[in-house]
């Protein structure tokens, strides 16, 4: 039956024909835009997956510092408080052996609480206060007054506990020999007055480092005069005298300067913890923002993939297409 034969190729020749027309032939020029844009998102997400990596590494690190900035802060902070503590129990200590004292309610009946004590105007190289107090005694709390002469008025209501008072001189005082250091070489003081007083009250008094030292130079004093050590021990041509504390005053000096070291420290201080604060406020707003951009870069990151993803998708889409519809025409 070749007509049966010749019958059946007709029908599938019209069959075939008739799937070529259902075939919708794909747009070779779409295919080419989606295979550029596909190029171009995936050298996008090649840049986003590289910044992406890039805060990934930077946040920890940035964390890192901001934590230790902040612990830093804290510290300085803690240093700053302790010092302002230690400086605040030393003057209420001064100011309780000020205020306690036998001396006050008598200063204050003859009006004389508003002066201030010898101690507070002088300076002393540290270490050396304790000989300035065993030299001076109880000079070393003296009131200044314009003539000594008005204090014979107190002869008949004397204080209740040891003071003096003082003058200051118009001019300065020579001194004797100076075989050995002086201790009024020590003092640190500006005005020129106050440095006559205490040249005065200090003349043949000179220093050790040490007790041994003080009486190896013992046959170069000559009558009155002493060697003093950083203790306040006192060594003259015949004698030794060891120093103690003996009244409310004592340690006074040593406080009041201090006090003062304390006060310069605690301003010194309170500029490194605010610079330290500043420093935790730029590196929190460096890891917040670094924190920030890394969540961004995800996001644009994952977009990016996406992107990607769906242009492959369709663009193999049309590749199958393609394909499929050059099969059926080369049948």
């Amino acid at each position: 039956n070749v007509d049966e034969q010749s019958r059946q190729l007709t029908l599938r020749r019209e069959r075939l024909h008739t799937e070529l027309q259902g075939l919708a032939a794909p747009d070779d020029l779409r295919l080419a835009d989606l295979k550029g844009q596909l190029a171009v998102h995936e050298e996008e997400h090649g840049l986003r997956e590289a910044q992406l990596g890039e805060l990934s590494e930077t946040v920890p690190t940035l964390d890192e510092a901001r934590q230790s900035a902040q612990a830093e802060a804290t510290s300085q902070q803690a240093r700053h408080h302790e010092l302002s503590a230690r400086s605040e129990a030393l003057r209420a200590l001064q100011d309780k052996v000020q205020t306690e004292g036998k001396l006050k309610p008598w200063l204050a009946k003859h009006g004389l609480d508003g002066l201030q004590g010898l101690w507070q105007r002088v300076h002393i190289e540290p270490g050396w206060e304790n000989a300035l107090e065993s030299a001076l005694r109880e000079r070393l709390a003296a009131l200044e007054v314009g003539r000594v002469e008005t204090v014979r008025a107190f002869e008949h209501d004397a204080p209740p506990a040891k003071l003096a008072f003082y003058s200051l001189p118009s001019s300065a005082v020579a001194h004797g020999h100076t075989t050995l250091p002086r201790l009024s070489d020590r003092l640190r003081l500006t005005d020129a007055g106050l440095k006559a007083l205490m040249s005065d009250w200090l003349e043949g008094v000179y220093t050790a480092a040490h007790l041994e030292e003080a009486l190896s130079h013992r046959q170069k004093l000559t009558h009155g005069e002493v060697i003093i050590t950083p203790a306040g021990h006192c060594v003259s041509q015949f004698a030794v005298s060891f120093y103690a504390p003996d009244s409310e005053q004592a340690g006074m000096l040593a406080r009041a300067q201090e006090i003062e070291n304390l006060d310069k420290e605690v301003r010194a201080q309170a500029l490194i913890a605010d610079q330290a604060r500043s420093a935790v406020v730029r590196a929190e707003a460096a890891y917040t923002d670094a924190a920030q951009r890394l969540a961004h870069a995800r996001r644009e990151a994952s977009e990016a993939q996406q992107r990607v993803h769906q242009l492959q998708v369709e663009v193999l889409r049309l590749t199958q297409q393609a394909e499929q519809t050059q099969g059926r025409r080369g049948q």
